[in-house]
């Protein structure tokens, strides 16, 4: 756990979801804003996991209007994801990710798809480590969209940028998975003030349980 000090601003003196997610924030409180310390000092972090998780969904639900636009590079989206194409063909798949959108691609038939790093298939330890480190190397993007979600691309997040970001973990790509636009459905798209909330989902697996998934990880 991370003490507070007074020189930084995390969620301040808020210590309730409903007033995290009210919370406007100044310039110098985005400027001294620390997101390790607001993921560590949550009222979430001590709440069982399926607890804290159902919380932090009610709350970006209820603070968040969802969107079905495409996803830009960059964005941290958190959206219902129907039954894949060929789900019978995947060892288990999330129906509910929370993605650093990494862009768009092509198949060999044209067919658009949306890339993302999928944070729910990292433990928390992780996850923390990977958000956590996007926002501080990218944080004047992070700062500009601070209290309003972003609505440019940031084509500076790519794979390649957040993998070299995370040399230390060559496990990175456990969690790059692509999506089919049409079976993206309900879509938050999370601003900076809200990260350290989205933290705290976890996935929704179809075929593996959460435990499954981070021995998965771990065998990666």
């Amino acid at each position: 756990m991370i003490k507070n000090t007074d020189k930084h601003v995390t969620v301040g003196d808020v210590h309730s979801l409903n007033e995290i997610a009210k919370k406007v924030y100044d310039t110098e409180e985005i400027k001294e804003y620390q997101l390790d310390e607001a993921i560590n000092q949550h009222p979430l972090s001590h709440r069982p996991t399926a607890i804290r998780s159902k919380l932090a969904y009610k709350q970006i639900m209820h603070e968040l209007k969802h969107s079905s636009k495409y996803i830009l590079p960059g964005q941290v989206c958190l959206f219902a994801y129907q039954e894949p194409k060929f789900k019978e063909e995947l060892e288990y798949y999330d129906r509910f990710p929370l993605i650093i959108a990494l862009g768009i691609t092509r198949t060999k038939d044209g067919v658009i798809r949306e890339i993302g790093l999928n944070l729910h298939y990292f433990p928390p330890h992780t996850r923390a480590r990977i958000l956590i480190q996007t926002y501080n190397v990218f944080k004047p993007y992070f700062e500009k969209y601070f209290n309003d979600a972003s609505t440019k691309p940031n084509n500076f997040i790519s794979y390649k940028k957040l993998k070299a970001l995370m040399r230390r973990n060559s496990k990175i790509a456990f969690g790059v998975k692509m999506y089919i636009p049409v079976l993206r459905g309900i879509t938050y798209n999370i601003p900076a003030r809200l990260l350290s909330t989205a933290f705290y989902t976890e996935g929704h697996f179809s075929k593996a349980t959460l435990q499954q998934i981070f021995k998965f990880w771990r065998q990666f």
